[in-house]
């Protein structure tokens, strides 16, 4: 459960440098359906899927949250390095 804790955490953090918040939606919802076989073949009760399910939506919302942070951290970065302001000399 960690392995997939953690590449979800990590696909959140892909999808957060490159799309807006709505893709969140859609990918929730394919990662719930391909839950329930995996559910299945894992022989987990309906409980503990249900508990891995919302563990993994978390992980990859706090995921996207962090590749929205650095993307935006490094486009603060980008610009302030191209537009630095000259220092005036004195005169």
């Amino acid at each position: 459960m960690t392995e997939f804790l953690i590449l979800s955490f990590l696909v959140g953090a892909v999808l957060g440098q490159r799309f807006r918040v709505l893709v969140l939606l859609p990918l929730t919802f394919v990662m719930m359906l391909a839950a329930i076989p995996v559910g299945w073949v894992a022989d987990v009760s309906f409980l503990e899927g249900l508990k891995n399910l919302v563990l993994a939506a978390v992980a990859l919302q706090a995921g996207y949250l962090f590749g929205s942070a650095a993307r935006f951290g490094l486009a603060a970065r980008r610009a302030a390095r191209v537009f630095a302001r000259p220092l005036k000399p004195a005169r």
